[in-house]
C-alpha cells in the first residue's frame, strides 16, 4: 500500500531533510515484501529507500552543526561519525 505520511519534526539532535534523491534496491524490495525483521522492529510506515540525498528543511533545538539550507548525503550505513 502506498500512502501519504504526516511530515516528521526532526528530534532535538537531528534534521528533516526534503530528499531530492534515494536509492531503492533489493533490500527495500524484501522489506515490502515481508522477509525483513527489522521493519517489523521499526514498525510501519516504512518509507524505503537509502542512499539518500537532500536539503535540510528543518534542524531540532540541539543541532549545531547543520543549519536550514545544507546539502546532505546520508550513507546506507550510518557509523559514529568520529572515525
Amino acid at each position: 500500500q502506498i500512502r501519504n505520511i504526516p511530515i516528521p519534526t526532526p528530534p532535538p539532535n537531528g534534521v528533516l531533510i526534503q530528499v531530492k534523491a534515494t536509492g531503492v534496491c533489493r533490500s527495500d524490495w524484501h522489506g515490502w515484501k515481508g522477509h525483513d525483521s527489522d521493519i517489523h522492529t521499526h514498525g510501519l510506515p516504512f518509507v524505503p529507500g537509502h542512499e539518500v540525498s537532500g536539503i535540510v528543511v528543518q534542524v531540532g533545538e540541539g543541532t549545531k552543526r547543520i543549519k536550514v539550507g545544507d546539502y546532505v548525503v546520508i550513507p546506507f550505513i550510518l557509523s559514529c561519525g568520529t572515525c
